[in-house]
This record gives C-alpha cells, sequence and structure tokens, in this order.
C-alpha cells in the first residue's frame, strides 16, 4: 500500500449555532508552564560518558531536569494551576492528561489530576498517550469540540544514558484552556493526519526507546507529512502561507523547522523559539511550552500556525486576540529561576536508573490502604482542609471536631489549601532521615488567614529555607516503591521564588 493511502485526515467540520448558521468563535483561553529548577549541563554529560559515546552531552547549553518527587503528573498539575489561575475551574467539561511517561498504566493519570485541581467530577477525564503531539491531538480535538476543556501534559522523555535522545530531551510541563469566545488566540482551523510512521519506539516494560536514522526521520517524516498537515490546516483556516506571522515546531533535529517553513512557504513566518540551548524537548508539553513562550512577544492579530510531527502530524492556525497584548510571561521566568547542576548522576539516581544504597532507614514499603485513600482523597490529593464556621479555626485534616476552646462538633466547611501559602514557622534540616536528596527538610507553616500545619520542603535548594521564609504549595511524589513501582502524592511547601 502506498504512503498516501495509509493516511487518515482528521478535517472535523466547524460549530454552528443551533438555527442561526454562525459559526462559534472557539478559543485558547489561557496557557500554563512548568519546568523544573534544576538546569543539567550537557557539558557534564560529555564529561560523564563522552569517553563512552560521542552522543554523550551533545549540543551547546543545558536540559531541565526534573526533582526527584517530579513526574509527568505532577508537572501537569503544576502547569495546569497556571493555567487555571483566574479562570473558571467549575466550567471545565473534559480534561486530558498528555504524555509519554505516565507514572501508571493503571490507574487513569487524568482522574488523579482531576482531584488534585479540584475539577468538578462531573469531568469528563482521559489519558492520551504513545506520540509526541499527543497534547496537541487533545488539543485539535478540543477546539473542534468547542466546550470548556482542559488538556495538561507532562513529560520526562527517556533515552539511553550517553545517547542524543538523553542530552536533547528536556523536563516539564504546560497546559492549554479551550472554549467558546473570544480569547488569547482564536482557532481558526486545522488538521491532523495519522501515518504508521514509526521514527522512534519503546516497547512495553522497557525503559528506553530506540531511534531510526535521523536522516530518514528528517527527509520521509518532517518533509513530508508536516507540510501536508500544514496545507490542509491553512486551506481549513481561508489563510495563504505568506499570511502567517509565527511558526511554532517542536523538533529536536537541528535545521528542520527552518526547511519545514520553506516547503511550507511560510515566507513571512518567524519560527518560535525550541528552547533547544535552555530547556530542551519536553515531548508532549513541547508545542504548548513554545506557544507559550511565543506569546510574550506576540502582538494582537498576528497569525500562529502551530504544528508536530509524531506518527503523523498535527498542524493548527490561530489569530492572536486583543488579550495577547496583557499575556503575562511564564516561561521566560521559569527559565531565569534554574539553578545550574552539574552532577549527571542526579539525572540517572532520579530515574531509579542505578542501584544505590537507602540505608536502613530508607528500606521502607510504601503500602498505602486503597480505601483509606478513597476515603481521604479530597485531603490527600486536593489538599482541603476544614475551616470552623463558628469560630473560623482552620484545621489540616478536617475532621468532625474542631480543636480548641468549647465544643464544635460537625461545623467545619471544606477549605481549599493549595492556593493560599504561608510563612515557615519552624524549620529542620535532617541529615539522618530517609531522603532521596538529603536532607530532609520539613517543618511548621503557618497558613495565610489562619491555620497551621506539619509540612516537608521540596526543591534542591529546600535546605537554605529559613524560619519567616513565604512558601506556596506544589503537588509533588510523596514517597515511592522501588519494589512495585507504586507512588503517592501529597503537597509539599518550596519557597516562594523572587522575581529576577
Amino acid at each position: 500500500m502506498g504512503q498516501t493511502s495509509a493516511r487518515n485526515t482528521t478535517n472535523m467540520p466547524a460549530k454552528t449555532e443551533a438555527g442561526s448558521g454562525r459559526s462559534v468563535v472557539t478559543s485558547l483561553l489561557a496557557l500554563g508552564a512548568h519546568l523544573p529548577r534544576l538546569r543539567l549541563s550537557r557539558a557534564a554529560i560529555a564529561a560523564s560518558l563522552g569517553w563512552l559515546t560521542s552522543g554523550a552531552g551533545a549540543g551547546k547549553g543545558q536540559r531541565t531536569l526534573a526533582f526527584w518527587d517530579e513526574d509527568s503528573l505532577t508537572m501537569a498539575v503544576a502547569a495546569a494551576r497556571s493555567a487555571l489561575r483566574g479562570q473558571d475551574a467549575a466550567a471545565v467539561r473534559s480534561l486530558s492528561f498528555a504524555t509519554t511517561t505516565a507514572p501508571f498504566a493503571e490507574p487513569q493519570g487524568a482522574g488523579v489530576l482531576r482531584a488534585a485541581l479540584r475539577l468538578p467530577d462531573g469531568c469528563l477525564t482521559q489519558d492520551v498517550q504513545g506520540t509526541p503531539r499527543a497534547a496537541l491531538l487533545a488539543l485539535h480535538a478540543a477546539l473542534e469540540a468547542g466546550q470548556t476543556a482542559l488538556i495538561a501534559a507532562g513529560d520526562l522523555p527517556p533515552g539511553t544514558p550517553g545517547s542524543l535522545a538523553e542530552a536533547r530531551a528536556g523536563d516539564g510541563g504546560a497546559a492549554a484552556l479551550v472554549g467558546p469566545g473570544p480569547g488569547l488566540l482564536d482557532y481558526l482551523g486545522g488538521v491532523s493526519l495519522s501515518a504508521p510512521f514509526t521514527d522512534r519506539y519503546r516497547a512495553t516494560g522497557r525503559d528506553h526507546p530506540q531511534d531510526w536514522e535521523e536522516r530518514w526521520v528528517r527527509e520521509a517524516g518532517y518533509l513530508d507529512l508536516v507540510p501536508q498537515a500544514i496545507a490542509g490546516a491553512l486551506e481549513k483556516a481561508g489563510v495563504s502561507p505568506a499570511g502567517i506571522d509565527h511558526f511554532v515546531l517542536p523538533c529536536a533535529i537541528p535545521g528542520v523547522t527552518a526547511a519545514v517553513a520553506a516547503k511550507a512557504g511560510l515566507s513571512a513566518a518567524t519560527p518560535a523559539s525550541t528552547l533547544a540551548d535552555t530547556c530542551g524537548d519536553t515531548g508532549t508539553a513541547q508545542a504548548l511550552l513554545m506557544l507559550a513562550h511565543l506569546l510574550e512577544t506576540a502582538r494582537p492579530g498576528q497569525t500562529i500556525l502551530v504544528a508536530q510531527f509524531g506518527q503523523g502530524a498535527t498542524a493548527l492556525v490561530f489569530r492572536a486576540g486583543a488579550a495577547c497584548a496583557g499575556f503575562a510571561p511564564q516561561v521566560s521566568p521559569l527559565l531565569a529561576q534554574g539553578m545550574a547542576e552539574a552532577n549527571y548522576m542526579k539525572l540517572l539516581a532520579f530515574r531509579c536508573q542505578i542501584a544505590w544504597d537507602r540505608g536502613l532507614r530508607g528500606r521502607f514499603i510504601v503500602n498505602e490502604a486503597l480505601t483509606t485513600a478513597w476515603r481521604y482523597s479530597d485531603a490527600l490529593l486536593g489538599f482541603v482542609g476544614g475551616r470552623c464556621r463558628e469560630t473560623g479555626r482552620v484545621q489540616f485534616p478536617p475532621t468532625r471536631l474542631t480543636a480548641g476552646d468549647g465544643l464544635h462538633l460537625d461545623t467545619q466547611e471544606p477549605w481549599p489549601l493549595a492556593d493560599l501559602g504561608g510563612r515557615v514557622a519552624t524549620f529542620t534540616a535532617d541529615l539522618l532521615a530517609f531522603s532521596p536528596h538529603p536532607p530532609n527538610c520539613y517543618g511548621l507553616v503557618d497558613l495565610n488567614g489562619g491555620g497551621r500545619l506539619l509540612m516537608e520542603f521540596t526543591d534542591p535548594a529546600a535546605a537554605s529555607i529559613t524560619t519567616g521564609t513565604p512558601v506556596e504549595f506544589v503537588f509533588r511524589i510523596k514517597d515511592l516503591d522501588p519494589q512495585t513501582g507504586y507512588r503517592r502524592y501529597f503537597w509539599k511547601a518550596i519557597a516562594t521564588p523572587v522575581a529576577r
């Protein structure tokens, strides 16, 4: 069968208002991003494995490195919280979790994501996996459907130690909120092509992927499929190739973006930064991450084309709305908050790719009762405490009986804590307690608005926290069992980032 006949084109009709015949504008309403603070220099990778393989540490600059308690799910939560800031979360009708590195084959990651974000329990949840363009596929479907939807992506693209893929990759998350009406970017049209083009594969149960020859991927993949998707999207949007102002195409192979733009006739388009030297390729999150970075300088009225390759290609056309002028930078501040890291072994240790002596205190089984996890899911995943209606006292976890003077039974109302923040009341950096990144840091936090609770502190620089430090709360891995792969999630405190 010829390659052309094997492709399936997704080109759904535009939605119209019932009885009016008028097209309903669907827009990208908000974008969110998350990047881990650690920046592993490619020179450090080369210094560790360059003697063995020429691919080690290839390229300039640095790549993001997720901390030990970050994974694709926690990074998607962080990005989604950023996208939902100032938005009506109760209006979200569907939630997609896009990743190629899901923490579990079961249960559904989007279900945990919904609980952490405290979205309505009637929200339709789905995991979208299997290709780097999973987030863009989910975004395309949401834009065509026209309902309020949240797409949250998080990835830790795997690479064999010392490989070119490991050096080019980066860890990160991004999210997009879609809905009817004008927004940041008004959707003009898009096309998704499906093709059984396998440039990279990773079998179930295998940690590392296998990549095919780069020239073939560039010539037969990117330069064939992506221009076809672009042509279809431009036709549907009613925009000429010369009418595109900005072009977003994630690709770790140097020179491909310019070659695709030339073949597609995008003569006036400015290619968006791939963030290769400062971040790396974050897989499913990369297209949205690059788009968020682009919107820091884009102007209302400009036309933006977003495309991505992976077992086919997706291309989406947008026009920047008036709200684009007030878009608060997200990616640039995250890049500025990075911490240089020169120890390549941290990547292997955080990914559980090397065995190391955990000591007597580190030999424990993570075996949470699933019944208990369900009963207290609002508190454990949503970080919802209780506030007494009679005294105003805030407690965590919530209980039937409010602490303090007098008897106050069944007077507590749900009180979300995740967005409150607070200040450090006491702090301990414990070198005896087990931690995958010693020391183990914990202490009491006084919540803004009242309440005090014991929290773990996380972040590569957590040991530098002092009493009185302002903190905010993040969703992270609480602990994980290296024997079974089971992991628990909870909320931790980090020092509030200081603008630079």
